[in-house]
């Protein structure tokens, strides 16, 4: 039997934000058509709709090394990383967790950098404008947003409970969910490549490196290591430097600020890249 978390307030937050979960499980489920084909033809585009038919809406082929589209949907979402470590923030709520809220705290990269990408400053015509937001034009990206900001939120709640009961990093209770999301990375080579994805000319995925970034799969996984040893590198940052913090707003927020720091670092050095797909990728049937 679960045990449920004996604070209320963190229970009934927990099960609101399960409630977004299961709105954007069911926009996964239910919409047909994606950012980069809605960029190209707009709301009018044939794909860009609600329907029933789940299991037909993914038809995709690479000729010549690029990638062809019949048709989308975004069921490739439920094996997006930000979607899963946002779930294991609000089970930590649901449940009182510590494996959980743990696990919650070591992750938050993931929604920030995400959170982050989609802003970028500096491919807009002009840094104080509305450019910076041209993706947030699509309803799509809206529900993005809200997997990411709730993935936030509740990572630096989680961190800030860590601090208030004078607790650290534990480095035992992070690794689950951080082995977790090298799990979710080799599922998506599975579901987002052609088979078998080691094949040369199958390199490229559906969508980017789970959908992060622009870069083919390589390395039959492997290459992943770089992004645990980031996370066990950030944590073990924030695990000898909260002592030494002695404000408990600074500590706080120091995760949150350390991961948009490195977003907008990666970015500027372009290490973060977003995937761009041509029009003509896209066949409208």
């Amino acid at each position: 039997m679960v045990k449920l978390n004996e604070n209320l307030r963190e229970r009934r937050w927990g099960f609101i934000i399960l409630g977004v979960y299961i709105f954007i499980a069911l926009v996964y489920l239910f919409y047909d058509g994606w950012h980069h084909e809605w960029l190209e033809y707009g709301y009018a585009g044939v794909n860009q709709h609600f329907d029933f038919n789940v299991f037909g809406d993914m038809s995709w082929e690479i000729i010549a090394g690029e990638q062809v589209y019949y048709s989308t949907n975004n069921l490739h979402n439920f094996v997006y990383i930000c979607y899963w470590t946002g779930t294991i923030s609000y089970l930590s709520l649901i449940t009182g967790n510590k494996w959980l809220r743990q696990g919650s705290i070591a992750t938050m990269a993931f929604p920030i950098m995400s959170f982050f990408s989609t802003i970028n400053p500096f491919v807009a015509s002009e840094v104080f404008t509305l450019d910076i937001f041209t993706y947030h034009a699509y309803f799509l990206q809206i529900v993005y947003d809200m997997n990411h900001i709730c993935g936030i939120i509740l990572g630096v709640y989680n961190y800030k409970v860590l601090v208030k009961n004078d607790d650290k990093i534990n480095f035992k209770q992070i690794t689950p969910t951080i082995m977790f999301t090298w799990f979710l990375f080799i599922l998506s080579r599975f579901t987002l490549q052609k088979w078998p994805f080691w094949a040369p000319g199958n390199e490229i995925g559906m969508i980017g490196t789970n959908q992060i970034n622009n870069m083919p799969f390589v390395f039959y996984g492997l290459e992943y290591i770089i992004v645990v040893a980031i996370l066990y590198i950030i944590n073990a940052i924030l695990y000898f430097t909260a002592p030494k913090v002695k404000s408990v707003f600074w500590k706080t927020v120091s995760p949150f600020a350390v991961f948009a720091i490195l977003t907008i670092t990666f970015v500027v050095l372009g290490l973060i890249e977003l995937q761009d797909i041509p029009g003509s990728a896209f066949i409208q049937t």
